[in-house]
């Protein structure tokens, strides 16, 4: 009796002959992936050069597992008849499809790699465009030098940190006051607020593209006296998220685990002067009395805002929780001082802060429930604050 041996029969198709990839398949690759390259890191659009904005597709269609034996990763034990479906394909730019199908480089791209890339890159797409009309926001972009030190906030960031919300235009307001320097000069702070107020001025009318703001996001670094500025000019009236740039790693992501942060009130001097009381903001680290100027403070009460249970710190804030509290507490502290001393018309603001508590100091306060917020910022050179913008 003859012992029939059974072998896999493999059907390769000559060069240049092999079976074309269906039209609805290619249609529901370019869908999954957006019109963009699905390399990790890559995300060109595949429709327009970069450089000459000119249209036409420059897109190539990538196997992951080559359609026969013999190509990039043809080994693997996936069936022939399956190779061209569109959990085998990738959509690529030309320079990327060369990298991982040469010879060269192959084996630094296996099929598990790509599959990664493939997944991570088609589940951001389909979570990008599930965004509704009511998650657009407009961004607002404050930059200035903080010290000699120039900041940046890149888009991508910024898009990452507002998800699923999304840019209502590709502008919004961007104030850039990394031109103006002369930090140590009071025209300097005149400056800057004014630009920030010029910026700011039809945000409560005709809005940004002549259309109404119904959210803003602030994305903002710089000295502590213009982010409180920025924040009154932005008012209450329109809904806002305020962001911070964390440290590790470096984004503006609001954390959703760690220990919850609270914040208390303490008088650390009971004062004659019934208009004016004076305010530390003992957060970002601890605000000596000694660096206070005693001729500006006069005879006036002393309050301070701190961290609970823990010391002053850079890195303490890191929710939206976090920030919600500390918008609870100081919202209580104006009503502490409006109740102990009700002549009061002034208050000495001395922060060392993170940029949206700043901002939300600004925001919160009241045109004419609240008292005026003079605003002090922090001399290095002389270690003493120094008086800079009146609030309110």
């Amino acid at each position: 009796m003859r012992t029939q041996k059974h072998k896999m029969t493999v059907s390769i198709k000559p060069s240049g002959k092999r079976e074309k990839i269906p039209v609805t398949t290619q249609l529901k690759l370019w869908v999954r992936a957006g019109g963009r390259c699905e390399f990790y890191g890559c995300n060109e659009y595949q429709f327009r050069d970069s450089l000459t904005l000119k249209e036409t597709n420059y897109s190539n269609i990538a196997h992951i597992i080559a359609v026969s034996l013999v190509g990039p990763r043809g080994d693997d034990p996936l069936p022939l008849n399956k190779r061209n479906q569109v959990e085998n394909l990738m959509l690529v730019c030309r320079k990327h499809h060369a990298l991982i199908d040469s010879k060269e480089h192959e084996k630094e791209y296996p099929k598990e790699l790509l599959l990664g890339f493939k997944k991570q890159h088609e589940y951001r797409i389909l979570q990008l465009t599930g965004s509704q009309p009511h998650h657009a926001t407009t961004l607002i972009r404050l930059r200035a030098n903080i010290g000699t030190q120039a900041v940046d906030i890149p888009i991508e960031q910024i898009n990452e940190a507002i998800f699923p919300r999304y840019p209502s235009d590709s502008r919004g307001i961007e104030i850039d006051l990394t031109r103006l320097h002369a930090q140590e000069e009071d025209p300097f702070w005149q400056l800057a607020s004014s630009e920030i107020t010029e910026r700011l001025k039809d945000l409560h009318t005709e809005g940004v593209s002549y259309t109404p703001v119904n959210h803003v996001s602030v994305f903002a670094l710089a000295p502590m006296p213009l982010l409180m500025h920025l924040g009154h000019k932005l008012s209450n009236k329109i809904p806002a998220d305020l962001y911070q740039r964390h440290r590790s790693p470096e984004n503006w992501i609001w954390r959703q685990d760690g220990a919850p942060v609270f914040y208390e009130v303490k008088q650390l001097r009971k004062g004659r002067d019934p208009n004016r009381v004076g305010v530390l903001l003992s957060l970002s680290g601890t605000i000596s009395q000694k660096s206070l100027p005693e001729d500006d403070l006069g005879d006036c009460s002393l309050y301070e805002l701190t961290l609970k249970d823990i010391p002053p710190n850079v890195t303490f804030l890191n929710s939206k929780d976090d920030l919600e509290r500390f918008k609870g507490v100081y919202h209580e502290l104006l009503g502490l001082i409006r109740q102990n001393h009700p002549e009061c018309s002034e208050i000495l603001m001395f922060p060392a802060v993170p940029a949206p508590i700043a901002v939300t100091c600004g925001r919160e306060l009241l045109p004419k429930a609240h008292p005026s917020l003079l605003v002090y910022d922090f001399d290095k050179k002389n270690k003493m604050f120094k008086f800079t913008l009146r609030i309110n």
